[in-house]
């Protein structure tokens, strides 16, 4: 088709109502001219039928009030940059036009100008999908908000109190009482606190994949009969699905779940007094839920808990803690001059409420957050862009006059993703070229196990062969030795050891890629995972790693590995391991024992294991403790072995070995009591290295969460310094090396606060003095 060339100038200036375009008019196109304006300026009519985006402005602030002028990321309408792993807000003006109905909007994305994609709600920097749905905040007489009657007297649910507690109390009369509340995401669990009246002769049900009264199901708990039953309704007529017997007493608080995924409802009650799993014939859709009470009955509801799907997207709607979601908005914008009528701030939501429109000009406001990687392992790298637009409820875009584009940044340092659950030695290791390598995963969602590289000293990483990563995914333990070009990897899950091996870039022929993945080391089901391995100067291999207590296995240098030995097995089970290879290839062992006492030993290169040695007692006796012993050090120079381990009192402690023989005494290393078990790591939260004869440790400290260090050196334990503040630490862990400018630097990647979520691993580096 040609394109016919009008001969006028044309310049864009945008209005409140209309992208019509200013037209300095030739005589050729007048005709034309008033013929496109009298067909709105060339809008279709049906898009122009649902309204328009006016204006758009970003909030970098995150914690500010939702209707404050402040902590704005730009001008009105102006496209800024975003980082990584940094939520953000961000809030559009829409315009509906004077027929609309009463509307509800979604937000959807493009990446890089791609295909649109709807935006899900997934917190950060935990993914979770998760509400608790009280009465705390309700005003009692009122009905509750978010509630709605279905079925039955409107006037039968109220908020009330209960002593001193704001519950939920239904009241059925002459006709049964179905409420029914929306959730913000799709639901995949579904749970109660209820109690029947002591005058009760009938029962409560949760109702889920609600339709209608006559299409849902209904899980019934029969008080009078004393039976539990699943019951799907299809256009007005009852299938029972399942029937249990169940003792449901009156004028008591109990407890019912439903957990609702791959076309089955597994229910639990009280507890696991009643428990039973039921396929479900129909599709399911959860978008509506809720309870149901027999005609002439009452019932009452402490709580309600939904839970739905955690996933870790590139883009996701987020919670605020600073509004919440459904709070009235303002008018801060001021690009439109129609009549304002509130819009409101979205929360941990997928859509708006119902907005009334009609000709009016309302604000709404978005949490959200792009993340470094996602599920998948997929990247969003630096200057990717993301547009984003307001759509109805059933998709369908507003006029796309004014879309945020924003842009991707990625600070120095960030890496994202989630800490290895129990670290070793996991980096980051330098290759001789300078490249640094640390291992982690993805997201919280999707435990891949991904090696991640920078080439320009930490400032930017990047996931390396990821097409031939391992295939054993959940770093619950892994532990790291570098043999020249190449990383020896072990990896403990709940009933493997695993071992794996990657080349860096300064390998001659195959550099950054995985030789070799998943070769099992040996099986075992593990009480709680830590593993650890030495290579011998021959080539062989030893893992010690936890079954139901310590075990080992060699593998020998021609990679054969060979049985699992035990380590006292009549003695109190043993956990932690950590080891170094010292002198004569002798493997330096310590590791805790479930009864709170630390222990030393020795494997001699001939295959003896030495008696134990006890180091201390009062390590705590919970599975919290289970790895009280830092990762060890051994001096060559000195012939001496470094152990630092932390005991109840919440201090690290240090015992030496010094050519082979006794522990010295105790001499304690913090000032500062040091996390234990902030994310279920089972470790203290410090990280333990020497250079040449001065010792380092940077550990967490229990009260800020912020990471310190001290130094040893012949004049005893130094008084820790702030290293990192500001942070809710949980892992540090790192290694000395030199350089590529001659600088020996500690280069070390911590958890910044993601309490065990993802998106928060930051690279640092301390440079180390000679003295």
């Amino acid at each position: 088709m040609k394109t016919i060339k009008f001969h006028a100038s044309i310049q864009a200036i945008p209005t409140p109502n209309t992208t019509c375009l200013k037209v300095t008019w030739r005589p050729l196109a007048l005709a034309l001219a008033w013929l496109t304006l009298a067909m709105g300026c060339g809008k279709d009519k049906s898009i122009q039928d649902l309204g328009e985006q006016t204006a758009f402005r970003v909030r970098s602030e995150f914690t500010a009030a939702l209707n404050s002028e402040k902590g704005w990321a730009g001008a009105l309408n102006e496209n800024v940059s975003i980082q990584a792993d940094q939520p953000f807000r961000v809030r559009f003006e829409v315009e509906s036009a004077p027929r609309n109905s009463p509307s509800q909007f979604r937000l959807q994305y493009r990446r890089n100008a791609g295909n649109w994609t709807g935006v899900e709600a997934h917190d950060f920097p935990h993914p979770l999908r998760e509400l608790d749905l009280d009465f705390e905040q309700m005003p009692v007489g009122e009905p509750p908000e978010g509630w709605t009657v279905e079925h039955g007297n409107p006037t039968g649910l109220k908020v009330a109190l209960a002593g001193e507690t704001k519950v939920l109390r239904g009241q059925a009369e002459k006709e049964p009482l179905i409420g029914i509340h929306v959730p913000r995401w799709e639901v995949t669990e579904l749970a109660a606190e209820f109690r029947l009246s002591s005058d009760s002769t009938s029962g409560v049900g949760l109702v889920f994949g609600y339709v209608d009264a006559g299409n849902h199901y209904r899980l019934l708990l029969d008080a009078a009969s004393g039976s539990i039953r699943l019951i799907r309704y299809m256009n007005g007529k009852e299938t029972l699905m399942a029937e249990q017997k169940a003792d449901i007493p009156l004028d008591r608080w109990l407890t019912v779940e439903i957990d609702l995924e791959n076309q089955k409802a597994e229910v639990n009650f009280e507890n696991d007094s009643v428990e039973f799993t039921v396929e479900l014939t129909a599709n399911l859709d959860s978008s509506k839920l809720g309870y149901y009470l027999p005609a002439n009955s009452t019932a009452e509801f402490r709580e309600f808990a939904i839970a739905g799907e955690a996933r870790t997207p590139r883009l996701s709607i987020v919670s605020s803690k600073t509004f919440e979601n459904g709070e009235a908005t303002t008018d801060l914008l001021e690009n439109s001059n129609a009549a304002f009528q509130a819009g409101e701030g979205v929360s941990m939501a997928e859509s708006t409420g119902s907005w009334p429109g009609g000709g009016a000009q309302g604000e709404f406001e978005w949490a959200l957050v792009v993340r470094r990687f996602a599920d998948d392992a997929v990247t969003n790298e630096e200057g990717d862009t993301f547009e984003l637009r307001m759509v109805t409820a059933d998709g369908k875009a507003l006029y796309p006059s004014r879309n945020p584009v924003l842009r991707l940044s990625i600070p120095p340092g960030h890496l994202g993703g989630t800490f290895v659950e129990t670290p070793g030695r996991i980096g980051p290791w330098q290759a001789s070229n300078g490249d640094l390598y640390f291992i982690m995963e993805p997201t919280e969602t999707d435990n891949l196990f991904m090696m991640v590289k920078s080439a320009d000293n930490g400032i930017t990483w990047r996931e390396v062969d990821g097409a031939n990563r391992p295939s054993t995914n959940d770093l619950e333990a892994v532990d790291v030795r570098k043999a020249g070009d190449t990383l020896h990897i072990i990896h403990q899950v709940t009933r493997s050891v695993r071992h794996h091996v990657f080349r860096t870039s300064d390998h001659p022929t195959q550099p950054d890629t995985w030789a070799f993945t998943d070769e099992l080391a040996a099986l075992a089901d593990s009480m709680a995972q830590a593993a650890t391995l030495v290579i011998r100067s021959d080539g062989s291999m030893i893992a010690f790693y936890v079954g139901q207590t310590l075990h080992y296995n060699i593998r020998s240098a021609d990679g054969t590995w060979g049985e699992q030995v035990i380590i006292d097995p009549d003695a109190p089970a043993a956990a932690g391991p950590q080891t170094v290879l010292g002198a004569n290839d002798t493997v330096h062992l310590a590791y805790y024992r479930t009864d709170g006492t630390l222990w030393y030993r020795r494997l001699l290169s001939g295959g003896t294991l030495t008696d134990g040695q006890q180091l201390a007692s009062g390590a705590g006796a919970t599975r919290a403790e289970y790895g009280a012993v830092l990762p060890l050090i051994y001096q060559p120079g000195a012939d001496t072995l470094v152990i630092i381990y932390r005991l109840t009192d919440g201090y690290l402690w240090e015992r030496r070995v010094v050519k082979g023989g006794r522990p010295t005494q105790p001499v304690r290393v913090s000032d500062r009591k040091v996390v234990t078990d902030a994310v279920d790591s089972q470790q203290p939260g410090a990280d333990f290295v020497t250079d040449g004869g001065v010792l380092h440790v940077f550990f967490i400290d229990e009260d800020s969460r912020s990471i310190f260090a001290t130094r040893g050196d012949a004049g005893g334990w130094q008084p820790a310094k702030l290293q990192v503040g500001n942070i809710l630490g949980s892992w540090v862990r790192g290694n000395v090396y030199v350089r590529p400018d001659g600088v020996k630097v500690y280069g070390f990647v911590y958890d910044a606060g993601s309490d065990g979520g993802a998106g928060l691993n930051r690279f640092a580096e301390v440079e180390l003095d000679d003295e």
